[in-house]
């Protein structure tokens, strides 16, 4: 099963462009897949970290929310 994605468009850097073109001369994957899976992980990891974060607020006992 596919998940859906959304529509992105966005500016980078020249440097990032260069390890981008890079990386998709390396490996042959297309630039939106390597961008793609660049997010997926960075969202994952930001996702764990405020699970982990709430878990330790509430071992505080501390009450509010992570933006708090």
């Amino acid at each position: 099963m596919s998940v859906d994605l959304k529509d992105f468009r966005g500016k980078i850097t020249p440097l990032s462009w260069c390890w981008l073109e890079a990386e998709h001369r390396a490996t042959g994957k297309d630039q939106s897949e390597i961008v793609r899976e660049i997010l997926h992980d960075w969202a994952d990891k930001k996702h764990r970290a405020a699970i982990e974060a709430k878990k330790l607020l509430e071992a505080e006992g501390t009450i509010g929310n992570l933006g708090d």
